[in-house]
């Protein structure tokens, strides 16, 4: 009986516990990746709006800003991304890849159209976030930003997340059952020479 009861207790306290950590794992990893995303649009949408390079930064940068990107002096060297211009008819007549050293020109061309099939105006093509803005001519500006250093740091902190849930688990499960073994025994000591008085009592 007390051994059934001590089974339930430690099976209802562990699904509870992971339940918990799926949820905390769930949510650092979705909140990492729309951090990283809401990043990447936000300086798409700078390039876009000062012709393809960073504005100057107007306050001293704060590394404790939850959220916020922020612009520094060394972000113009830090950010890689390029620039392609298309026609109105979707053809290329312009491409800047001075701020990449991954890709050529033939392979942007190539990454262009593949971005261009997915018809969407935003998202991402492999490790690379890309925003399509349209000119008043019907013309239009690709802007491809390498978002490969910020995907990796989000999955590498999932990662951590899971594996010391994992050993939280493992922790919990082991003091649970040590605990209740150790109840358990001293419950069936005392048990044990209560019996052994009242049959003495008796004799």
């Amino acid at each position: 009986m007390i051994g059934a009861l001590r089974r339930k207790f430690i099976a209802i306290a562990m699904l509870s516990l992971l339940l918990t950590l799926a949820v905390l794992c769930t949510a650092i990893g979705a909140g990492n990746h729309i951090a990283v995303t809401r990043r990447a649009d936000r300086i798409i949408s700078l390039l876009y709006q000062n012709d393809g390079d960073f504005p100057p930064p107007e306050l001293p940068a704060d590394p404790t800003t939850a959220f916020e990107f922020q612009i520094t002096r060394e972000t113009p060297f830090e950010t890689r991304y390029f620039i392609v211009k298309l026609t109105a008819n979707q053809e290329i007549y312009a491409v800047d890849v001075e701020h990449i050293a991954a890709l050529d020109r033939q392979t942007v061309v190539q990454s262009i159209s593949e971005i261009l099939r997915a018809g969407s105006n935003s998202g991402y093509a492999d490790y690379y976030r890309f925003g399509i803005f349209q000119e008043q001519d019907k013309s239009s500006t690709v802007i491809v930003l390498d978002c490969f250093l910020q995907l990796q740091s989000a999955y590498n902190m999932l990662r951590i997340t899971l594996l010391m849930s994992l050993i939280c688990s493992i922790v919990v499960f082991l003091l649970l059952a040590f605990f209740f073994e150790k109840g358990h025994c001293a419950l069936r000591g005392k048990s044990g020479t209560a019996e052994t008085v009242y049959h003495g009592c008796v004799a």
